[in-house]
Protein backbone atom coordinates (compact mmCIF):
# COMPACT_ATOMS: atom_id res chain seq x y z
CA UNK A 1 0.00 0.00 0.00
CA UNK A 2 1.01 4.08 -0.76
CA UNK A 3 1.30 6.25 1.47
CA UNK A 4 1.30 10.00 0.76
CA UNK A 5 3.50 11.81 3.41
CA UNK A 6 4.36 15.69 3.20
CA UNK A 7 7.16 15.00 5.26
CA UNK A 8 8.76 11.30 3.77
CA UNK A 9 7.18 11.76 0.06
CA UNK A 10 5.30 8.28 -0.34
CA UNK A 11 6.12 5.18 1.91
CA UNK A 12 5.63 1.71 0.51
CA UNK A 13 3.71 0.16 3.79
CA UNK A 14 2.59 -3.30 4.45
CA UNK A 15 -1.50 -3.51 4.63
CA UNK A 16 -0.99 -5.66 7.61
CA UNK A 17 1.19 -2.45 9.78
CA UNK A 18 -2.03 0.04 9.62
CA UNK A 19 -3.61 1.23 13.08
CA UNK A 20 -7.17 1.67 12.28
CA UNK A 21 -8.63 3.73 15.30
CA UNK A 22 -12.94 3.64 15.78
CA UNK A 23 -12.14 7.37 16.68
CA UNK A 24 -8.69 9.03 15.68
CA UNK A 25 -7.16 11.00 18.22
CA UNK A 26 -8.54 14.42 20.07
CA UNK A 27 -9.13 17.13 17.69
CA UNK A 28 -8.50 14.81 14.81
CA UNK A 29 -11.45 11.79 15.24
CA UNK A 30 -12.50 11.67 11.68
CA UNK A 31 -8.84 10.31 10.78
CA UNK A 32 -8.47 6.55 11.86
CA UNK A 33 -6.25 4.90 9.83
CA UNK A 34 -2.66 5.60 11.09
CA UNK A 35 1.23 3.55 10.51
CA UNK A 36 4.30 4.34 12.69
CA UNK A 37 7.44 5.07 10.95
CA UNK A 38 10.54 5.06 13.11
CA UNK A 39 12.78 8.67 13.28
CA UNK A 40 15.92 6.87 13.23
CA UNK A 41 16.77 3.28 14.13
CA UNK A 42 18.70 4.16 17.28
CA UNK A 43 15.86 6.77 19.48
CA UNK A 44 12.37 5.52 20.57
CA UNK A 45 11.03 8.27 18.24
CA UNK A 46 8.09 7.45 15.78
CA UNK A 47 5.85 9.18 13.57
CA UNK A 48 2.10 8.33 13.98
CA UNK A 49 1.32 9.34 10.49
CA UNK A 50 -1.87 9.35 9.00
CA UNK A 51 -2.84 7.28 5.90
CA UNK A 52 -5.54 9.51 5.13
CA UNK A 53 -3.88 13.10 5.13
CA UNK A 54 -0.62 13.19 3.89
CA UNK A 55 -0.03 16.40 6.45
CA UNK A 56 -0.94 14.86 9.65
CA UNK A 57 1.55 13.25 11.59
CA UNK A 58 2.23 13.38 15.43
CA UNK A 59 5.39 12.80 17.04
CA UNK A 60 5.05 9.64 19.56
CA UNK A 61 7.82 7.93 21.81
CA UNK A 62 7.16 4.86 24.07
CA UNK A 63 6.85 6.45 27.97
CA UNK A 64 8.42 3.89 29.19
CA UNK A 65 11.77 4.97 27.64
CA UNK A 66 11.76 8.47 29.55
CA UNK A 67 9.65 7.56 32.76
CA UNK A 68 10.50 4.25 34.37
CA UNK A 69 6.92 4.48 36.69
CA UNK A 70 4.73 5.13 33.75
CA UNK A 71 1.89 2.79 34.86
CA UNK A 72 -1.88 2.78 33.33
CA UNK A 73 -4.95 1.20 33.72
CA UNK A 74 -7.46 1.04 31.46
CA UNK A 75 -11.31 0.69 31.44
CA UNK A 76 -13.30 -2.61 30.76
CA UNK A 77 -14.99 -0.55 28.06
CA UNK A 78 -11.57 0.38 26.44
CA UNK A 79 -10.08 -2.81 26.63
CA UNK A 80 -13.49 -4.40 24.98
CA UNK A 81 -13.02 -1.71 22.20
CA UNK A 82 -9.77 -2.50 21.79
CA UNK A 83 -10.52 -6.27 21.83
CA UNK A 84 -7.20 -6.48 24.42
CA UNK A 85 -7.67 -9.34 26.92
CA UNK A 86 -3.83 -9.22 27.94
CA UNK A 87 -1.35 -6.20 28.48
CA UNK A 88 1.02 -8.32 26.59
CA UNK A 89 -0.93 -6.72 23.53
CA UNK A 90 -0.35 -3.90 24.26
CA UNK A 91 1.31 -0.92 22.66
CA UNK A 92 1.23 2.56 24.51
CA UNK A 93 2.61 5.77 22.90
CA UNK A 94 2.59 8.99 23.66
CA UNK A 95 2.48 12.09 21.69
CA UNK A 96 5.20 14.60 21.51
CA UNK A 97 4.91 18.22 21.39
CA UNK A 98 7.97 20.19 20.85
CA UNK A 99 7.83 23.82 21.46
CA UNK A 100 9.57 26.62 19.65
CA UNK A 101 12.39 26.68 21.55
CA UNK A 102 14.18 22.41 21.52
CA UNK A 103 14.50 22.55 25.34
CA UNK A 104 10.56 22.62 25.77
CA UNK A 105 9.73 18.64 24.80
CA UNK A 106 6.69 17.92 26.68
CA UNK A 107 4.57 14.43 26.39
CA UNK A 108 1.14 13.44 26.75
CA UNK A 109 1.08 11.17 30.05
CA UNK A 110 -2.54 11.77 30.26
CA UNK A 111 -3.96 10.55 27.18
CA UNK A 112 -1.96 7.50 25.37
CA UNK A 113 -2.41 6.30 22.66
CA UNK A 114 -3.42 2.33 23.03
CA UNK A 115 -2.60 -0.24 20.19
CA UNK A 116 -4.05 -3.68 20.25
CA UNK A 117 -0.50 -5.23 18.05
CA UNK A 118 -2.12 -8.04 17.37
CA UNK A 119 -5.17 -6.81 15.87
CA UNK A 120 -3.57 -3.70 15.08
CA UNK A 121 -6.49 -1.43 16.40
CA UNK A 122 -6.51 1.49 18.34
CA UNK A 123 -7.27 4.38 20.16
CA UNK A 124 -6.31 7.47 22.45
CA UNK A 125 -7.33 6.85 25.81
CA UNK A 126 -8.07 9.63 28.55
CA UNK A 127 -7.10 8.09 31.77
CA UNK A 128 -8.63 9.19 34.88
CA UNK A 129 -5.09 9.33 36.83
CA UNK A 130 -4.11 12.47 38.17
CA UNK A 131 -0.24 11.12 38.63
CA UNK A 132 -0.14 11.95 34.81
CA UNK A 133 0.04 15.81 32.87
CA UNK A 134 -0.93 16.46 28.83
CA UNK A 135 2.29 18.25 29.38
CA UNK A 136 5.03 16.62 30.80
CA UNK A 137 8.94 17.54 30.54
CA UNK A 138 10.75 14.92 28.83
CA UNK A 139 13.76 16.30 30.34
CA UNK A 140 12.68 15.52 33.88
CA UNK A 141 12.44 12.50 33.09
CA UNK A 142 13.04 9.33 35.39
CA UNK A 143 15.36 6.27 34.85
CA UNK A 144 13.51 2.98 32.52
CA UNK A 145 12.00 0.12 33.57
CA UNK A 146 9.37 -1.95 32.62
CA UNK A 147 5.90 -0.96 31.30
CA UNK A 148 3.10 -1.64 33.24
CA UNK A 149 -0.50 -1.78 31.62
CA UNK A 150 -3.03 -3.25 33.53
CA UNK A 151 -6.16 -3.93 31.48
CA UNK A 152 -9.22 -5.50 32.90
CA UNK A 153 -10.67 -8.64 30.90
CA UNK A 154 -14.24 -8.68 30.70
Amino acid sequence: MKVNTTRFGVLEVDESSVIKMPRGPLGFEERTEFVTIHHRPDTSFRWLQSTEDPALAFVVTDPIEHFGSYEIEISDADAEKLHLTTEDDALVLSIVTISNRAQEITVNLAAPIVINTKEMLGMQVVLQDNRYSVKQSILNAAEKTEQKVTVKAA
